[in-house]
């Protein structure tokens, strides 16, 4: 399956209100964006624990693999997705700046 990264935001906000939907008002408390910037930052502790782990470099309580890796990339991904659109901005305009960016700066 092949998504734009627009797709890919938009799909993962829906699946957030979705699971905020279901939250008892009650119970639970609805991700703020403060919360939703905490857990932006646990999911990059993930993914360097990940890294350390792949290249021995930190012992660790699992053996981590390339498709922990993957899975913990993508839910920093869906993390940042979610962020993003919260505040209405469009990462793949802004994604694509970046790259272009960089290019230019490594050419000078």
């Amino acid at each position: 399956m092949s998504v734009t990264l627009r797709d890919a935001q938009h799909l993962c906000w829906k699946s957030f209100k979705k699971i905020n939907a279901r939250l008892d008002p009650e119970n639970a408390k609805k991700a703020s964006p403060s919360a939703l910037a905490a857990d932006l930052l646990g999911e990059a502790e993930k993914v360097a624990n990940c890294v350390k782990s792949l290249e021995e470099s930190a012992p660790c309580k699992k053996l981590s693999t390339r498709e922990t890796l993957a899975t913990e990339l993508s839910n920093l991904l869906y993390a940042a997705f979610v962020l993003a659109e919260n505040y209405g901005l469009e990462l793949e305009e802004s994604f694509l700046q970046s790259v272009n960016d960089r290019v230019v700066s490594d050419v000078f």
